[in-house]
């Protein structure tokens, strides 16, 4: 699994185990070694590297019946700061995974629903991609090597939760921990609607899609609940219910982001995929968490 060690791959390398199957992380952990730890003494073959480096990739790929591919640069932010490289690791990182598999082995792409872009109306797999971020485009760019090599792609909603390598700048995330540390923000577009999925459902997408690979391979899924469309003022309402704070609604800037869409999921929800964890407690879960963090750890962009 490329990418093991980030806030998906933890959850995604521990659900895995759970299940029986034997997991070699392949990280260059760039946001700290504690998840990989963590992995190490539940059985886990950990190894540092890195998805641009083609001879360290070859040497490990030859080692496993499927492929995970998590690797990348994630999020518009963190693309935009360093855009050659979201293109390097982002695409040629993908190139460089597809190159060294053989065709008997299956492979799994972490895409994501900012592929679609602004969308009006339903959103499914045939609405044709339109992304507005370079984050967007180069996950576009490796989708497209990973399909045309007969690989699964799991196009996901904006994830939330607590993980080994936690996370405060995703949306639901970020707004419990400025109610627990700042008491009020502002929010807006408030009636913009995305889509959630706690990260611990996401990596249950990952047991399915290797369990139907054969059913699955060479399409594009959207991984998400309809019951988890929610605008943000959806989500201010449901993280205010728990965590009071002051939330000012003004259209003081406009998100760089810009989805607005509601996804559909028929297409894995007949596969038997469905969301497991209530918002409500994913909400306590993580404000437990954003009381632990003293807001000084390795990820980047903070609220």
């Amino acid at each position: 699994m490329t990418g093991g060690g980030g806030f998906a791959g933890s959850v995604i390398a521990g659900a895995l185990l759970d299940e029986g199957h034997e997991v070699t992380v392949f990280d260059i952990f760039r946001y700290g070694e504690a998840a990989g730890m963590a992995l190490l003494q539940r059985g886990a073959r950990v190894v540092r590297g890195d998805v641009m480096r083609p001879e360290q990739v070859v040497t490990e790929v030859a080692r496993h019946d499927a492929v995970i591919h998590l690797a990348a640069l994630v999020g518009f932010p963190l693309c935009d700061a360093e855009p050659e490289l979201a293109h390097e690791v982002n695409v040629e990182g993908t190139r460089n995974v597809v190159a060294a598999m053989r065709p008997d082995q299956m492979l799994v792409y972490a895409s994501t629903g900012s592929v679609y872009g602004r969308v009006d109306g339903p959103c499914d797999e045939e609405h044709p991609p339109a992304p507005l971020t370079r984050y967007g485009h180069t996950k576009l760019g490796g989708e497209r090597i990973a399909i045309d090599s007969g690989g699964v792609s799991l196009r996901f909603a904006t994830l939330f939760g607590v993980s080994p390598c936690m996370r405060f700048d995703l949306m639901i995330n970020a707004f419990v921990y400025r109610a627990i540390h700042v008491g009020w923000m502002v929010v807006y577009q408030p009636e913009d609607r995305r889509s959630f999925l706690d990260v611990r459902d996401a990596a249950q997408s990952y047991v399915l899609a290797l369990d139907n690979h054969a059913d699955m391979a060479g399409g594009v899924f959207n991984v998400g609940d309809p019951a988890m469309n929610l605008t943000k003022r959806d989500v201010a309402d449901a993280v205010t219910s728990q965590f009071p704070m002051r939330v000012i609604y003004e259209d003081v800037a406009i998100d760089p982001d810009r989805r607005n869409y509601d996804v559909v999921f028929d297409r894995i929800r007949a596969l038997g995929f469905k969301a497991q964890v209530r918002l409500e407690d994913s909400i306590s879960l993580i404000g437990a968490a954003a009381r632990l963090s003293g807001g000084e750890g390795p990820w980047r962009f903070h609220p």
